[in-house]
């Protein structure tokens, strides 16, 4: 084989990961993203016809996350011991089937219930697919492979809320109600990516036929872990004395506690507003937030790969998160509480895309980061996902309305700064 064909070979194999790997994963992705947040758009209508106060409607969406914390290890367990192809598509005929009920629940408990199989069947999807493209993609282009994939995630914030409020607004010849319908119809696409998934994805790349057999190798090659070889891992004890492993966990708390409620009760602040006359429109300006932490995450991570600073370009985009959601809690309904909730989204965006950068920045566990110091971490963020809808939900039902809510997650943003910005700067090896 020429020098040429050689030297071209890693460029080739990237172009096939994004398109035959990266892409489908994203969008998967983007499918399980909407599968989270939909309750968002329906949260009002469906309050109205079931009776759910505040409190109700935000103990369901944390039902999602208390799940999603529970089974994220049983999953990557039957991961290892199914593989890609059977553990993926019932995975998702799960999703599928926590749509169907959500389109016919009756009462609270039938909410609750609901959401937690959502999360229970979801619960191992991300370290899943981390798990799957660090087996694929060699050490120089893993870092693309992820972030590819996970630009699925604000994508589907943007998208996901004009496509609810179009599905609410329009009429269906099933006779549902908007909200049952739009969860009826979102389903769907589960059941079929369900079944692509099970003829499509393999677990290596010598599986691959849309691999050349000189590019199989090639990734072979570059693979630092052999496939069968198990590395020992830094145990818990080891790493639980770094203070930083537990400053990361409280940091990523803080953090997403903030995100998660503001994607979650966002729609239902635009109501608020009185700015938007439609469901589609009321679905459209709650996505412009999202936008805007989908263009804080792309650029802070690229430049703080440009400086190679990690904790203050973390740790100031939260604080300006929370100066800018303190201001919008302070001000009375209107365009400039947008606006100013699109500045939060921005940095909030900013913070998660330079975030997950400091553990290895800090030798969380040594040179190389365990993977318990990053389960736990990302444990730790899922919890924010239980508590931030929970806070939110219970300050508005007690009369505090949301602005007093906003009010207590830009506290939390506040207090990220000082947890991950200052403190000694340990270098990485």
């Amino acid at each position: 084989m020429g020098q040429d064909t050689d030297g071209d070979l890693p460029q080739r194999v990237w172009g096939k990961l994004v398109l035959w790997l990266v892409v489908p994963i994203a969008v998967i992705t983007f499918v399980n993203s909407i599968d989270r947040v939909n309750v968002s758009y329906a949260g009002a209508a469906m309050s109205a016809d079931l009776g759910l106060t505040p409190q109700q409607f935000g103990q369901g969406v944390s039902m999602f996350f208390l799940a999603y914390l529970l089974f994220q290890y049983p999953h990557v367990k039957l991961l290892k011991v199914l593989g890609i192809r059977v553990w993926l598509p019932a995975s998702m005929a799960v999703w599928a089937l926590s749509g169907f009920w959500m389109a016919h629940v009756q009462s609270a408990a039938e909410f609750y219930a609901a959401r937690f199989l959502l999360g229970m069947a979801e619960a191992g999807f991300a370290p899943g697919m981390t798990w799957l493209l660090t087996r694929w993609a060699p050490p120089q282009l893993r870092a693309r492979a992820l972030s590819g994939a996970l630009v699925a995630v604000p994508l589907s914030m943007v998208l996901g809320g004009p496509l609810c409020g179009w599905l609410l607004g329009i009429p269906n010849t099933l006779g549902m109600e908007a909200w049952r319908y739009m969860f009826l119809v979102i389903a769907v696409p589960n059941v079929v990516l369900a079944v692509v998934a099970a003829f499509y994805f393999v677990d290596t790349p010598d599986k691959a036929r849309w691999l050349a057999p000189d590019e199989r190798a090639w990734l072979a090659e570059q693979s630092r872990v052999p496939v069968g070889d198990e590395r020992p891992a830094a145990t818990f004890r080891q790493i639980a004395s770094d203070p930083w492993l537990w400053r990361c966990c409280l940091g990523w708390l803080l953090v997403m506690t903030g995100s998660y409620a503001l994607a979650f009760w966002l729609p239902q602040v635009v109501r608020q507003l009185d700015i938007g006359g439609s469901e589609f429109m009321i679905g459209t300006l709650s996505a412009v937030p999202m936008l805007g932490l989908a263009l804080g995450l792309v650029l802070n991570g690229r430049h703080s790969d440009c400086s190679g600073e990690r904790l203050l370009h973390t740790g100031v985009p939260a604080a300006l998160a929370g100066v800018a959601m303190m201001a919008a809690a302070l001000l009375p309904p209107g365009w400039a509480v947008l606006g100013l909730l699109t500045l939060a989204g921005f940095f909030i965006g900013a913070t998660q895309g330079v975030f997950w950068s400091i553990p290895s920045a800090m030798r969380v566990g040594g040179p190389t980061v365990p993977v318990g110091a990053i389960a736990l971490i990302s444990m730790f963020g899922t919890a924010g996902g239980i508590v931030g809808p929970f806070l939110t939900g219970a300050l508005a039902n007690d009369g505090g309305g949301f602005s007093l809510a906003i009010a207590l997650l830009a506290g939390l943003l506040l207090l990220a700064f000082p947890v991950i910005a200052l403190g000694a700067k340990r270098r990485a090896a």
